[in-house]
């Protein structure tokens, strides 16, 4: 049949809330999404519980609610071990639902997948992937993370405000050293020194493989350190302002010979990982160099393969590292308030440009129906910049100002690579910009539901060998995830202490302690609501791999995301995901009225492609939003006259 479109793009938008995008249409920095608007459909669309990014992706790319898909949090439960302990939720092995680029490959069409967000494994058998899996460090491919090579005691720049936990936002680890410190010291040994008119200074730089990655997505056990050495000499009389990289004491050997605020090229280098060679991409930037060369900063971002392991198939990476340069995963998010911003909104625009130049390549060489991207960068801006851009937080001034600065300067990268995916559009393509959850301001800082149960006496905790653990000989209940509470019960936990006949007598204990909990701050209750598992099902969530007990936060007391309803908003944020949609088959200029979902949208994107919906499909098409919601009745009877004039 002659459907609508014959390729759908989907651009994701992790963490952006519709509030904020719309905000920026508004405001003029977006110009790319506001032809969008003007030129199709769009909505404030309703996501799920927790708002949170794997059950969010997967429910869009399944049209499943997470009781059907099962992929509830980055943090699941593990019934093999105590209630803390988790499965890691970046693994399509967890989705019960069929996905829509497998939906796509069973119709025979071809997906083509870069960068989509909880999609790794590859689950595709006839089409292109490229990467899938995570936030910032949850990646299982890079080499090693970024390394900030400074001297004296470093502070950075940072911004101030409550970190969110790694439980809420994995793309940055808060454990381990974050800098990479290095002693300055007369150079000696050099071979072929470039004049300089102070004597020329050294430092070895050492490169940590697996450094700064998340633990339980490593590409191996042990990496090799690896040594480059920084010569810092004086060109000129004013003082010590360049720096070379090189692999050996040898300044002809240089891999870069930087002034301050430089960018070298990219170079690749080979690292060992478990014993075996890897080769990566390799680039730093000047960031400091004082006149007495003794304070430098000196920045390499994420060391990303050149070949194999993070494409399917495997030979693709080659290529793109051939035709389109070095891929970058992520844009040195874990490093901000470390580095400068403008050296990570630099870091930035390479990202977009590597994930802009991959996706056109592919497009233009390869045929293609279905075509998804995601980028985290709104995420990034959520936890970071946003939490204090609006002055609701409280913070001064300058910091209110230079958070907001950051939330513009990263929606216009955005902007800047949807529009290079336009390129891509043709009469026949729909085009959707979606996103899996949004993102608030701080207003009284994040409420630890730990605290809460402690309160209570419901989470007793006891110190062993200098170190404060659970005592599951007193707790009744424990949180895991991030809205889930588990009950210690008898027969299922390993030191249950609660009856089973007692479960649902336990399961209210715990709703009135979250209920009557009043915030020190304000004297209110900070939680939306508490419901048992059975109740539960009315958020759509189901099964056991749901808490006990569920709860929600108001927008508030919460972090940028995760504790908050879909439908929350606080100042210039909101928790709305992004629904946008234009090209075939789509209305124009029309904000809809009727709700959307994430479910809704595969079945959507199904309908106008004229293929089957994912199997497991719960949501429905969003015909508001089409020319012509009947189209398949109407190519019917376009098919009969055409048979009637035959004949």
């Amino acid at each position: 049949m002659n459907s609508p479109a014959k390729k759908a793009m989907v651009i994701g938008f992790d963490g952006a809330s519709m509030e904020l995008v719309k905000h920026m249409v508004d405001k003029g920095y977006t110009p790319n999404i506001a032809k969008l608007l003007q030129n199709g459909v769009y909505r404030e669309m309703v996501g799920v519980v927790p708002t949170l990014t794997p059950p969010g992706w997967t429910t869009l790319a399944t049209g499943a609610w997470a009781g059907t898909h099962r992929v509830t949090d980055f943090n699941i439960r593990n019934y093999e071990s105590y209630i803390p302990d988790s499965i890691w939720g970046i693994n399509t092995a967890l989705c019960e639902a069929e996905l829509i680029w497998n939906t796509a490959e069973r119709c025979g069409k071809i997906p083509i997948l870069v960068k989509q967000e909880i999609s790794w494994p590859p689950t595709i058998k006839k089409g292109i992937q490229v990467e899938g899996t995570g936030p910032g460090v949850s990646n299982y491919h890079q080499i090693a993370g970024y390394h900030l090579f400074v001297t004296e005691q470093y502070r950075g720049y940072p911004i101030g405000g409550e970190k969110d936990p790694e439980k809420v936002d994995p793309s940055a680890l808060q454990s381990g050293r974050m800098v990479d410190p290095i002693q300055i010291k007369p150079a000696k040994g050099w071979a072929n020194v470039p004049h300089s008119a102070k004597p020329a200074l050294e430092a070895e730089l050492v490169i940590r493989p697996l450094a700064r990655g998340q633990p339980r997505m490593l590409r191996g056990k042990v990496g090799t350190p690896k040594s480059y050495w920084a010569l810092i000499y004086a060109h000129g009389e004013a003082g010590y302002n360049r720096l070379l990289v090189a692999p050996e004491k040898d300044a002809a050997k240089a891999f870069a010979d930087l002034g301050v605020k430089d960018w070298s090229d990219w170079w690749t280098d080979s690292f060992v990982i478990d014993g075996e060679p890897i080769e990566g991409s390799v680039r730093c930037k000047l960031m400091v160099l004082s006149p007495d060369g003794q304070h430098v900063e000196l920045f390499f971002p994420q060391i990303w393969p050149i070949r194999g392991g993070y494409t399917y198939p495997e030979e693709i990476a080659q290529e793109l590292y051939e035709q389109v340069g070095p891929f970058l995963q992520n844009p040195a998010r874990d490093a901000l308030g470390l580095i400068d911003d403008d050296t990570y909104f630099e870091v930035l625009d390479y990202h977009f440009r590597c994930l802009a130049g991959t996706a056109l390549y592919l497009l233009n060489k390869y045929d293609w129906d279905l075509f998804y991207t995601e980028t985290h960068a709104s995420d990034y801006a959520s936890h970071y910049f946003l939490r204090q851009a609006d002055p609701i937080c409280g913070a001064p001034p300058e910091i209110v100002e230079r958070s907001y600065q950051g939330l513009v300067r990263t929606y216009q990268a955005m902007d800047w690579w949807v529009g290079e995916l336009m390129k891509a559009m043709d009469q026949d393509t729909v085009f959707l910009i979606v996103s899996d959850h949004g993102g608030t301001p701080d207003k009284y800082g994040r409420t630890n539901v730990e605290d809460v149960l402690a309160q209570a006496g419901l989470l007793v905790y006891k110190t062993e060998n200098g170190k404060q653990e659970i005592d599951w000989s007193k707790t009744k209940a424990c949180p895991l995830g991030i809205c889930n509470i588990f009950l210690n019960i008898q027969g299922r936990e390993p030191e249950g202490i609660i009856p089973p006949e007692q479960f649902e007598e336990a399961q209210w204990e715990v709703i009135h302690a979250l209920m009557d909990y009043k915030h020190p701050l304000t004297g209110e209750c900070p939680f939306v609501l508490a419901l048992t598992r059975q109740d539960a099902e009315m958020l759509n969530l189901w099964g056991d791999r749901v808490g006990d007990v569920v709860f929600v936060l108001r927008p508030e007391y919460d972090a940028a995301h995760g504790q908050q309803m879909p439908s929350a908003r606080l100042g210039i944020g909101g928790q709305h995901s992004v629904f946008i949609m234009a090209g075939a088959g789509v209305k124009k200029g029309v904000h809809l009225k009727g709700q959307v979902r994430q479910v809704d949208v595969a079945p959507t994107i199904s309908y106008l492609l004229g293929m089957d919906v994912p199997r497991d499909a719960e949501g429905g098409v969003v015909y508001e939003a089409l020319e012509d919601p009947n189209w398949h009745l109407t190519e019917i009877k376009r098919l009969m006259a055409r048979c009637g004039e035959l004949g």
